[in-house]
């Protein structure tokens, strides 16, 4: 969608008065300016807009998700109050505005910046890494549990599609990553990656509808309550990405590099804590995993995540993103270059 055929004034308030009236007062409009792919309007700090840029055929996926978690108790979301549509096309989502809520790139990076300060213990910011995979956890349990949407929501895939699927996105990055300091670290560890992605053997794996798109973004904080949002899928990857099963390492994999990257914007704003935030990253990350697997086996549901996949899939998601930089973000380079840089040793290539 152009800047010409964003939602004009007046419009958000007027589709968030015709679904949720009760809500919905004197229309007072705040558009959310963060970076995001749609366009988001709050209003009457009440009603959470989201207008699909572009618009979504019907069925639209992401809504099937939400009806199935509903159905199955999960409450860590915000509530859907409805959608608008226009000729076949999903045009706007509207949930429940969670006044004051704070998403993961916010409130974690600020503990980590806290931690390297010194104004904290590294125990707090280990104790929301741990919480954070306990929610992806929880998810992940409630996408596994039968419903009316999904009455058979545990599949099987094969694990060479996300062999095949990751050594794609090592050969589009090798040829198109530009920025120096990326593209040396990335050529240094190139083998050792593709050793890592061909190490994902053959063989069926449990899977389920994900997420799509989790990382730390989608984590919001509401008075000490995390929430889960956008169950979009991730639009770079298009509408295959949610025709069907993936195993659950996927967004697993998303999520623990998300906390990971955190750490990496803290890095950048204290350079002088390089080592000390080194070491946090890895302590976060291998407590989002835990956190995620204890939850997942309080749930019943330990054999959801196959270990097969995680480590391949954690340095396959730098490359992902590494491209989003390069279509979409050259500043966010960074990142995932520090991340690979630690996670491949890659001396001498500060970023």
């Amino acid at each position: 969608m152009t800047d010409e055929a964003l939602p004009t004034e007046g419009r958000s308030a007027a589709v968030a008065r015709r679904v949720a009236p009760d809500r919905v007062g004197d229309g007072d409009e705040r558009v959310i300016t963060a970076d995001c792919t749609n366009h988001c309007v709050v209003v009457d700090e009440a009603v959470f807009v989201k207008w699909l840029t572009p618009p979504q055929p019907i069925p639209h996926a992401g809504l099937g998700v939400i009806a199935h978690l509903h159905q199955v108790g999960f409450d860590s979301m915000p509530e859907l109050l409805g959608v608008d549509t226009y000729e076949g096309l999903v045009t706007a989502l509207l949930f429940e505005h969670l006044p004051g809520a704070r998403d993961g790139w916010e409130w974690l990076l600020e503990q980590a910046l806290d931690y390297a300060d010194g104004v904290i213990d590294t125990r707090y910011v280990i104790a929301s890494a741990v919480r954070i995979g306990v929610i992806g956890a929880r998810l992940h349990a409630a996408l596994a549990t039968s419903s009316s949407t999904f009455p058979d929501p545990v599949g099987t895939v094969d694990r060479s599609v996300e062999r095949s699927r990751c050594l794609a996105l090592l050969d589009e990055a090798t040829g198109v990553v530009d920025d120096p300091v990326a593209k040396q670290v990335l050529d240094t560890c190139a083998v050792r990656l593709r050793a890592a992605i061909q190490s994902i053997p053959d063989g069926f794996t449990p899977a389920v509808t994900l997420h799509g798109d989790l990382h730390v973004g989608q984590i919001l904080d509401s008075d000490g309550r995390l929430v889960v949002i956008d169950f979009d899928g991730n639009p770079m990857l298009g509408a295959a990405d949610r025709s069907g099963h993936r195993p659950a390492a996927v967004d697993l994999a998303s999520l623990v590099q998300s906390v990971d990257h955190v750490v990496r914007m803290a890095q950048k704003r204290r350079p002088e804590q390089t080592e000390m935030l080194d070491e946090l990253a890895t302590e976060a990350t291998e407590a989002t995993i835990a956190g995620y697997r204890d939850a997942l086996a309080d749930a019943g549901f330990d054999d959801l995540l196959d270990d097969a996949l995680l480590r391949p899939l954690r340095a396959a998601q730098e490359l992902h993103e590494l491209l989003y930089a390069v279509r979409h973000l050259p500043r966010w380079s960074y990142a995932p270059t520090a991340t690979l840089r630690a996670m491949f040793a890659v001396r001498g290539s500060a970023a």
